[in-house]
């Protein structure tokens, strides 16, 4: 009997040390299978970006991530990327809807989360069209558009929200003040978009990054406007309004590029931009779409509406205005480089 208890205890252990090697190299085996997916991951993402030290620190380790997942599933579904900017938009006009109709928290969230999923959208269309080299663009007008459709809805739900609660205002000056706010809340969107937007692209046509770089001249596109026909011929129009509306407000960027298109980049003068340029651009993501929805939609949810508005004016436009100066700065001092 005590040589059959002493057997039962030796096979339970040889049993239980089986089990727990097999666990340990299903362990490893997992891990090393996780390890790999992510590493697949991220060279997808990497691929996919248009510069990797210009992105915003939510896009480069959440945002892009997440929106990898829907872009393999918008290649797999053929989806074109302009399909998916449209998404974009609808996902976001329809947040900005729910969260005017101020029906209580639950659909605030709701809202939110449909806001938040047009970002993913807006991130995937990009992926998806370096992924699948399909640009075009009226891809990139269609992107702005969508953004400017998903503004235009947060601005108006703002505008909404604080009717009927005056402030400092008799209610006929409150109405009247407060679709007046929100339009200058746009217009100094639309601006903040813009340069960002340019310096961006200037960045990267100046380190010779032929992925992402989409800098465009007033004269190029106004040549495209010239030879366009029918509905082309509006998306180029709407397109040369915005180049032109960039170039406008960077005059010295104009001057520095304009040299460099008779005369050529030299080594020297790219280094020295980047030099410079790496730093600024980085800065030029408290301009985008993250910290502006961001602020905007928190404020909604603690009915502090007004705040958020103010806040694209007093902080946002700020720093716009301080990254023109900076950038028209190092292309005044560049200039004599060419």
């Amino acid at each position: 009997m005590y040589t059959t208890i002493k057997d039962n205890l030796q096979n339970a252990k040889q049993s239980v040390k089986g089990n727990l090697h097999n666990a340990k190299e299903n362990m490893k085996d997992n891990l090393q299978k996780s390890r790999e997916s992510l590493q697949a991951a991220r060279a997808d993402v990497i691929a996919a970006r248009k510069c990797e030290n210009i992105n915003d620190p939510i896009d480069t380790y959440i945002m892009d991530y997440v929106a990898m997942i829907f872009s393999k599933l918008f290649i797999a579904l053929h989806i074109i990327p302009n399909v998916v900017t449209v998404l974009s938009g609808l996902s976001g006009v329809a947040g900005g809807v729910l969260l005017a109709l101020n029906r209580g928290l639950g659909a605030d969230l709701l809202g939110i989360l449909l806001v938040i999923m047009s970002a993913v959208f807006d991130a995937s269309d990009g992926q998806v069209a370096r992924l699948t080299k399909h640009y075009s663009r009226l891809g990139r007008m269609l992107d702005g558009a969508a953004d400017a459709s998903v503004y235009i809805s947060l601005f108006v739900a703002c505008v909404v929200r604080l009717w009927d609660r005056p402030v400092l205002l008799s209610p006929g000056a409150w109405h009247l003040a407060l679709p007046l706010l929100a339009l200058v809340c746009f217009l100094a969107y639309v601006a903040q978009c813009q340069l960002p937007d340019y310096f961006k692209n200037m960045h990267m046509y100046m380190i010779d990054n032929s992925k992402g770089n989409e800098l465009s001249r007033g004269k190029q596109v106004r040549e495209d406007l010239r030879k366009a026909k029918g509905f082309g011929k509006v998306m180029a129009f709407a397109y040369w309004s915005y180049t032109a509306a960039q170039e406008r407000r960077a005059p010295e960027c104009q001057r520095l590029l304009d040299a460099i298109e008779r005369k050529g980049k030299s080594e020297a003068l790219c280094d020295a931009f980047y030099a410079v340029s790496r730093k600024m651009v980085k800065r030029t993501n408290l301009l985008t779409f993250n910290l502006r929805t961001f602020v905007l939609t928190v404020c909604m949810l603690l009915h502090w509406e007004l705040i958020g508005m103010l806040f694209v004016l007093v902080v946002l436009e700020p720093v716009r205005l301080l990254l023109l100066r900076r950038y028209e700065k190092l292309s005044r001092d560049l200039l004599p480089m060419v």
